[in-house]
């Protein structure tokens, strides 16, 4: 009897602790969605501005229509995919004539000071204007430069923005 009691002495603080913990992070989760979902929509609403000034969007399945005073004149969608360091997330406008207007990082996870320059305009403006077969590094045959000791980062969010860029044209 006495090998039980030492088992439940042992066992029962750690269930207890293993339920208030989770009962804790259940209550942090449910406290914090809202709060996170709406950052994740300021952020889309800010980066459909940043691509595309002075227009107005209409959600369309995976992507949005830009119009320009009623006019459709393009598309902005997420692309998403592997860098580096972890998943970046960038909103991309494609006029449809299928260039470029802009790309904006909405998330990355890179290495800091290399290659979260992605999100730095000297790079993402470089995207502006090209059209969607030009869209690799410039040692690949393209017309984007690389950033200096983040090849990988540059590599990665051009290859994410022409893939989907792809997709989208497409589907339109």
């Amino acid at each position: 009897m006495s090998e039980l009691k030492r088992i439940l002495s042992i066992s029962i603080p750690l269930i207890l602790i293993c339920i208030i913990s989770g009962a804790t992070l259940a209550l942090s989760f449910d406290l914090t969605k809202e709060r996170i979902r709406e950052v994740e929509e300021r952020k889309i609403t800010e980066s459909l501005a940043s691509i595309f000034p002075d227009a107005s969007f209409r959600k369309t399945g995976e992507y949005y229509t830009v119009l320009v005073n009623g006019e459709e004149i393009g598309y902005a969608f997420l692309a998403e995919g592997q860098g580096y360091s972890g998943t970046i997330k960038t909103m991309v406008g494609l006029y449809q004539n299928g260039t470029l207007s802009h790309i904006y990082v909405v998330s990355q996870l890179e290495t800091p000071g290399l290659g979260t320059r992605i999100i730095e305009p000297e790079f993402t403006n470089q995207f502006s204007g090209k059209r969607i077969e030009d869209l690799r590094l410039r040692r690949e045959g393209g017309l984007i430069d690389s950033i200096t000791g983040a090849t990988i980062s540059s590599r990665a969010i051009t290859e994410i923005v022409r893939t989907r860029a792809e997709v989208i044209r497409n589907e339109t």
